[in-house]
Order: structure tokens, then sequence, then C-alpha cells
């Protein structure tokens, strides 16, 4: 992971590897849950993609499985190094939430189509961007790529306003999360 304090995209944390309290590695990195509730959003639960596994928690399965992602709290992580992220239970007593009514970066969020409050559509979301502050991580925004495709005028004018309004770096391409109007299901909206 970066350092406390710089911003983080979510496409570089997906894959970390994870382990154990034993030191086995379970898996990998596949999403984040984010509270909005909070005073900044914050990252409450990774979603860990389990490799082969007969059995999670103490329920034993009808069959191994290796396409299994369970909801971890945060709090599990109790470090972090080269290798990936290290989890303080053994694996399978690993405690799982359910991703009802939570919010997932990756599912709810990454490749999105973005709209305007009137429904017309920007483009997609590229990346979410998070800022580690200790071993915590904040939802700072959704990034916009501006590379492959020259950026229209109606999107380089709402980043902008959004720089402006909101105060983000210019250099970045990153609508601020207080810019975001709501998350549907299908699409972002964006407050213009």
């Amino acid at each position: 992971m970066e350092e406390e304090g710089e911003l983080v995209e979510l496409d570089d944390l997906i894959k970390t590897k994870l382990y154990d309290a034993q030191g086995s590695r379970v898996g990998h990195l596949h999403d984040l849950a984010i509270d909005l509730e909070a005073e900044r959003p914050l990252v409450t639960h990774l979603g860990a993609h389990l490799e082969w596994t007969d059995q999670v928690g103490g329920i034993e399965l009808v069959r191994p499985v290796e396409d299994i992602v369970l909801l971890i709290p945060w709090s599990e992580i109790s470090g972090e190094d080269d290798e990936g992220l290290h989890l303080s239970s053994i694996h399978p007593n690993f405690p799982a939430a359910s991703t009802k009514g939570k919010m997932l970066a990756r599912r709810d969020l990454l490749n999105k189509q973005m709209v305007d409050e009137e429904g017309s559509r920007l483009q997609r979301v590229d990346n979410v961007l998070l800022e580690k502050v200790g071993r915590a991580l904040y939802l700072v925004g959704i990034e916009v790529s501006m590379g492959w495709l020259p950026a229209s005028a109606t999107m380089e004018k709402l980043l902008a306003r959004l720089h402006k309004r909101h105060g983000a770096k210019p250099e970045l391409n990153l609508i601020p999360w207080e810019a975001i109007a709501r998350v549907d299901e299908d699409q972002v909206v964006i407050a213009v």
C-alpha cells in the first residue's frame, strides 16, 4: 500500500494478496465496502476473494469452491508489507458480513456510466481514489481519464467547475465525492 496521506487507486489495490494469521496465502482483495454515513466516507470492509476452500467461517460447504468472495471487516487487517495484507484470523474462520445496504467501490462505482442531473451522459468512471490515513482508507472521489479519447468540452468545463468549487487538485481528473449527487444501480449522478 501507499504511504500515509497519499492517494491510492482502487485498480492498484485489487488483486492485493491476502494472508491469514498463520502466514498462509488465502486469496486476494476483490472490492471495498465504504460507509457513506461517516464524516468522511470510510472503507469498513474488504471483499476477500478466497482461493479453494471447503469451509467459510464455521460452515462446511457441500463441495470445495474457488470462486467465493467474503466481506471481511477492515479491522481484521493486522498488518501489511510488500507481500500484501495480513489478516488477524486463521482461514477459514474469518468474520463475514453481508453486502446488504453497503456501497462497494468496484461493484457500484468502477466502470459505471456518469451522468449529470439532467441525465446527459458524460463518460465512465475510470477509477476510484482513496486516501490512506494510518491504517484507514477514505473515499476521495472518482477519476475520469482524458488520455485515450479527447475530452469533450462539457467534461473539461465540468471538471474545472468541480475543482474550483471543491478545491480538488486540477492536475487530477478527479470528481470529488462531495460532487456526486447519488449512485444509482446503473449510473453515477454528478451534481453540476
